[in-house]
């Protein structure tokens, strides 16, 4: 990653990125009980579409900083919002989530290709998340709760990440991963 080769139009659109994703996760519906309390103290457990700001980003920008930028914008959505205990696993996870998009979305040139890699990008998030919860909060009623907020959000993401991935150009086609297979 040099920043010397970043030119004015690519800082903009990273920008962009960062600045939209961080709308996008600001935009929340929270749990029935907002600041549900734990061990931990106050967890704030959401659904937002933040998620269509990493598809959107890596369309863009490509790798890496269609991976960056989203997953910027998210943390400091959860920093602004006081969800500190969802930062570390929005960083490994999200970060997971744009690189997997990264390697598969110049591949979505059908509505089925793009609601599979739109989905799996999703159970990436369902699943990751629902061990990082398991791990870091430990109390049943809480996962659950971050599970249902998680499993609404992935399924409103993989509708606006399918359209995202069928109708946005890849911007940076050269800047996107490639699955190598082996050869026959």
């Amino acid at each position: 990653m040099n920043w010397k080769n970043i030119d004015k139009r690519q800082l903009i659109t990273i920008l962009i990125c960062v600045f939209g994703t961080f709308v996008l996760s600001l935009l929340r519906i929270p749990a029935l009980e907002n600041n549900t309390t734990s061990a931990l103290g106050d967890i704030n457990a959401y659904a937002s579409l933040e998620d269509v700001g990493i598809f959107a980003s890596v369309m863009a920008l490509g790798v890496p900083w269609g991976v960056i930028a989203p997953v910027l914008g998210i943390i400091l959505g959860d920093i602004v919002m006081g969800s500190k205990y969802f930062i570390l696993g929005n960083l490994l996870i999200k970060s997971l989530m744009g690189l997997f998009v990264a390697a598969f979305a110049a591949k979505c040139d059908n509505w089925k290709k793009s609601f599979v890699v739109a989905g799996m990008t999703e159970a990436i998030m369902l699943v990751l998340f629902f061990v990082y919860d398991l791990l870091i909060i430990r109390e049943f009623k809480l996962v659950g709760t971050t599970l249902l907020m998680q499993l609404i959000q992935g399924v409103v993401c993989v509708l606006l990440g399918a359209a995202v991935l069928r109708f946005m150009p890849v911007m940076e086609p050269d800047r996107m991963l490639e699955i190598r297979r082996p050869a026959d």
